[in-house]
């Protein structure tokens, strides 16, 4: 009886100071950060029309089924794996659905424009923003790049900043 007593007041103490903390966090990664980041290797950029074409790695087997079905200039939704603000690797691709409203964390629409399954990577555009397209006009295709986008929240504004992955040290100041 007395063991008992002392499991269950050890196991209130433990309770009381960790639900809560694990509940707050909890919540916090629910609200979460409205962006996440994602890297990819610059294709090219187009100054004029501020779009952003984009090497992604590909992960799982759905994207890697579907992603060989749609054709250059189809209009897809893909989906990274990734946690809170940061992003890895597409894991999800279908197509896009303009009377579907997608509310789904670190989903947005792009511009198809290849997919190579050998090397798992699928190739896209999508728009930046003017402040986007001089951050990282002096890249040359091949280097990389960091993009911030938001929790699906904007179809219209699939990226909402975008900088070179590796600033250089003139940049720094």
């Amino acid at each position: 009886m007395k063991e008992t007593k002392k499991f269950f007041c050890i196991f209130a103490a433990i309770t009381t100071l960790f639900v809560p903390a694990f509940a707050a966090a909890q919540g916090a990664q629910k609200a979460g950060s409205d962006t996440y980041t994602w890297n990819g290797e610059l294709v090219a950029l187009d100054e004029n029309a501020r779009t952003l074409t984009v090497k992604s790695r590909v992960v799982g087997d759905q994207p890697m089924a579907e992603l060989g079905k749609f054709k250059a200039g189809d209009r897809i939704v893909l989906t990274w794996s990734g946690f809170d603000k940061y992003a890895d690797a597409i894991n999800h691709a279908v197509r896009y659905d303009a009377a579907k409203k997608y509310e789904e964390r670190f989903t947005f629409p792009v511009e198809f424009v290849a997919f190579d399954s050998a090397h798992q990577y699928v190739t896209f555009k999508a728009p930046v923003p003017a402040n986007g397209v001089s951050a990282i006009k002096s890249l040359k295709s091949g280097e990389w790049i960091t993009a911030t986008s938001p929790h699906a929240k904007s179809a219209e504004s699939p990226i909402v900043s975008v900088r070179p992955y590796v600033s250089s040290a003139t940049n720094s100041n």
